[in-house]
């Protein structure tokens, strides 16, 4: 018996109104297993919502993904982002279908404070980031695309697209009462320790590190590659991959490997847009660490001094704040 037969015994069977009437019954039983059929499909949406959006909140917040991926989020950021730090307790993380949203503020450190001055807002879908928005409080802006020749640091090899003659005009023309953050780049490889005894009267922030690619900024494929370094001072934030670290050569060369794995991720987070970490990696592993140049932060007159360091053979200004140097 078919379905329709069923729906027109079962009006036979309803009494005197059926028999005067089965059409009636019949489209009142169709109605009623409709709503039934919607009902059952609402109900169904209802837990299922709840359910994803527990599996993505598992998926993020019990397992590893989560802390992976802001691990490698904050790596990235020290590595590729000169004179830069992050706070742990500025990263916020939120979970929707499927997604995490992940928000935090970026630092630098300017004269004598650190000062927030990025804020990012990243959206991963999984593993794969689908949404990246950046707020900037920057007076000035590290290239977002770095190329062979628009750096601001730059190997001996090589000649930058800015003048050193006018940055140092405007590094003269600032008033005496304030602290700047300068991009020194050098005539010859250094050992970071010793630049760091030679530049007295500043904080030496930041050290670019020469990984076998940096005289052409070409990789080995001929892919343009971005600079990469460390933080020279000891950091004491407890977010810091680098707080109470005896070397910070040994702890940066430990954030390239475990980035490597997720370079994607990296790269997509960052300005950057080639890493090449395994050819760095393997050169740094054979021949040592060797800075081109540096970012250093401190009074004005500090820094003009260090133009005339015999390392020092281009200059680039970056931030100013006023008077915050207090030692």
């Amino acid at each position: 018996m078919n379905s329709y037969e069923k729906l027109l015994a079962q009006a036979k069977q309803d009494g005197p109104a059926s028999k005067s009437d089965p059409g009636r019954n019949i489209k009142k039983a169709v109605a009623t297993s409709k709503w039934k059929l919607i009902l059952s499909t609402i109900t169904v949406a209802l837990l299922i919502v709840p359910t994803i959006y527990m599996l993505t909140f598992i998926y993020y917040a019990f397992g590893t993904k989560s802390t992976t991926l802001m691990d490698i989020t904050s790596y990235t950021m020290y590595i590729t982002e000169p004179n830069s730090t992050l706070e742990e307790l500025e990263f916020d993380m939120d979970f929707s279908l499927f997604s995490m949203d992940l928000s935090f503020e970026q630092f630098k450190q300017i004269g004598d404070e650190v000062y927030p001055v990025k804020t990012y807002d990243l959206t991963f879908a999984f593993d794969e980031l689908v949404g990246k928005e950046i707020s900037s409080r920057l007076e000035k802006a590290y290239p977002k695309y770095p190329t062979e020749t628009n750096q601001w640091l730059v190997h001996p090899k090589q000649v930058p697209e800015f003048s050193t003659a006018d940055e140092s005009l405007k590094l003269a023309g600032l008033p005496e009462e304030t602290v700047v953050e300068a991009y020194l780049s050098f005539n010859d490889l250094y050992a970071v320790k010793d630049v760091v005894k030679s530049m007295e009267g500043v904080d030496v922030a930041w050290a670019a590190v020469y990984t076998g690619v940096e005289d052409k900024m070409l990789s080995a494929d001929g892919d343009v590659v971005s600079p990469i370094g460390y933080p020279v001072q000891a950091d004491p934030t407890n977010w810091s991959p680098f707080k109470d670290a005896k070397s910070h050569e040994d702890v940066f060369l430990d954030m390239l490997k475990y980035l490597q794995p997720y370079e994607e991720i990296a790269v997509d987070v960052s300005a950057h847009k080639n890493l090449e970490l395994a050819e760095r990696i393997d050169y740094l592993e054979k021949n040592g660490f060797m800075s081109y140049g540096v970012v250093v932060t401190g009074p004005k007159n500090e820094v003009e001094k260090l133009q005339n360091n015999p390392m020092v053979r281009y200059m680039k200004l970056g931030e100013v704040k006023l008077w915050n140097w207090t030692r």
